[in-house]
């Protein structure tokens, strides 16, 4: 069964062709789109941007690496857990769920946080938000603006609600009001971000292809005399020619800040890698055991979610 399964990967940036159809599990990040179906081309058009194919275990290996933090600018970064488990539970709730899509991420959940736990531990503590917070420590920030309301907001919030102020101003008001209430933050409303030129220090996680923050914006913030901004968004949402010496941090600049060099580090993903390519075959030949029955057998099935919190 593990053979039917394909993996397309398109990098951050490559136009989509279209929305793939519902029974495929997509996975959206800020370095890559992750398409995954049994049922073979899930695209309304075989004219495809350019993307890497895996199929069958090749595929589940590249997973595997992907939700460990091995495919990451940021190696061993944790991030990607939570963009895989919030893209599960958007994937379950749907209608047309395919059952051996649920089934292969549940295992894929417990394979990940067993290499992580044998094999990973301390090999990157350097995480986007905790990169970014060094940043804001150094600028002695004491209120903070965060930019978006998604899970690496979220993880920023955490990062900073001890030692700053923390305000938040995302397009999405009823999570900006959940977050709100659970952090005890401060509300910028999105509609009022131009005013976010009196801020010093801001933290962006939104990516889009559209300018949130022009010249003319960062014209009005440079005027500050002690200043941060951070844009962890990806497409970038900020257009100006200013840069780290200016007071602007931009993701790129994280990554080489997160890159993994250690000899020590090397040789433990080296490990972790030889054991997840043993976990892939035991998961393939227990794939085939469980999937191994006629289609029109397993199509009715319906999969209880693991519910993540």
């Amino acid at each position: 069964m593990l053979a039917a399964l394909k993996l397309w990967n398109f990098n951050s940036g490559t136009p989509q062709p279209g929305e793939p159809s519902q029974h495929a599990f997509i996975l959206r990040t800020c370095q890559r789109t992750l398409v995954l179906s049994f049922e073979g081309h899930p695209f309304s058009t075989h004219e495809l941007p350019k993307h890497e194919l895996e199929t069958g275990a090749g595929a589940y290996m590249f997973l595997l690496e992907t939700i460990c933090g091995l495919k990451s600018k940021l190696i061993g970064e944790n991030e990607i857990v939570g963009q895989f488990k919030e893209a599960y539970q958007i994937y379950a709730a749907g209608t047309l769920k395919d059952t051996r899509i649920l089934h292969l991420l549940e295992k894929l959940f417990k394979d990940a946080k067993d290499i992580r736990t044998q094999y990973l531990i301390g090999i990157s503590q350097k995480t986007y938000a905790s990169l970014t917070r060094r940043h804001m420590q150094r600028a002695r920030a004491e209120h903070i603006v965060i930019i978006g309301s998604g899970a690496l907001a979220e993880d920023l919030i955490n990062q900073f609600k001890k030692k700053a102020r923390v305000a938040i101003c995302a397009r999405n008001e009823a999570r900006v009001s959940e977050l709100a209430a659970l952090h005890s933050l401060e509300v910028i409303p999105w509609d009022d971000r131009g005013s976010l030129t009196a801020q010093p220090f801001i933290a962006n996680t939104v990516g889009t292809d559209s300018v949130l923050f022009d010249e003319a914006f960062f014209d009005a913030w440079e005027e500050q005399s002690s200043r941060l901004f951070v844009d962890l968004g990806s497409p970038s949402a900020i257009r100006t020619e200013l840069g780290v010496s200016s007071g602007v941090v931009r993701l790129d600049d994280i990554f080489q800040e997160g890159a993994v060099v250690e000899e020590q580090k090397q040789a433990q993903i080296a490990l972790a890698k030889a054991a997840m390519l043993s976990i892939t075959q035991r998961r393939e030949a227990l794939f085939e055991e469980k999937f191994n029955k006629p289609r029109e057998l397993l199509a009715p099935q319906i999969a209880t979610p693991v519910r993540y919190l």
